[in-house]
């Protein structure tokens, strides 16, 4: 019985999820209202406190997902063998995939992110990179110049602004040039041909 309670937490807590990210994407953030989430979801309201303490949690749970998501296709992207050209190509391409998973909840982060809340997002991405570039800088396939830190940042901001560009402003250029473009210039900044 201890199991089965525990599915059903589990359960509650993702179709609650499921059901606000579609009332969202219907209706914009601020026209969501907790009462049309739960009667959707088909739960007491007192069960959407239970799991989340206000709409804005909603976003920012979602937002961790897709960090989540982020940070293991990083991970595995550079885990594998290859030039380091090839690692960030696929690092790139794969983020880009998450995140027009994801289109909806980086509009909607966009709306409620508060100067901590971005911090809480970015900055496991800025230490993951940081760390990753300066393991490359200890192989000497990066310039041994460049600062990790900022660059990481500028780094996670130039793909987060090319997304952005392309999935919540819809630009008329095609993704896949997009993303080879941001490639190419996250390779062209660290000295990589």
């Amino acid at each position: 019985m201890h199991q089965n309670a525990k599915n059903t937490r589990v359960d509650r807590r993702a179709e609650l999820l499921k059901v606000s990210r579609e009332i969202m994407a219907e209706k914009g953030y601020e026209a969501t209202k907790i009462s049309e989430i739960v009667a959707r979801a088909g739960v007491a309201q007192g069960t959407f406190y239970w799991y989340f303490p206000s709409k804005a949690s909603i976003v920012k749970t979602l937002t961790v997902e897709m960090q989540s998501e982020v940070q293991i296709a990083l991970t595995s992207a550079f885990a594998e063998p290859g030039l380091l050209k090839q690692k960030i190509e696929k690092s790139i391409t794969d983020t880009f995939n998450i995140l027009s998973a994801y289109r909806d909840v980086l509009a909607l982060a966009r709306l409620v992110e508060s100067a901590s809340e971005h911090e809480f997002v970015f900055s496991p991405y800025h230490r993951l990179i940081s760390d990753l570039l300066r393991y490359e800088q200890s192989q000497g396939t990066i310039n041994s110049g460049i600062d990790p830190t900022i660059t990481a940042t500028l780094i996670v901001g130039t793909v987060y602004y090319a997304a952005v560009q392309c999935y919540i402003y819809n630009v008329p250029i095609p993704i896949e040039h997009y993303i080879e473009e941001t490639a190419r210039f996250v390779c062209h900044a660290l000295g990589i041909g």
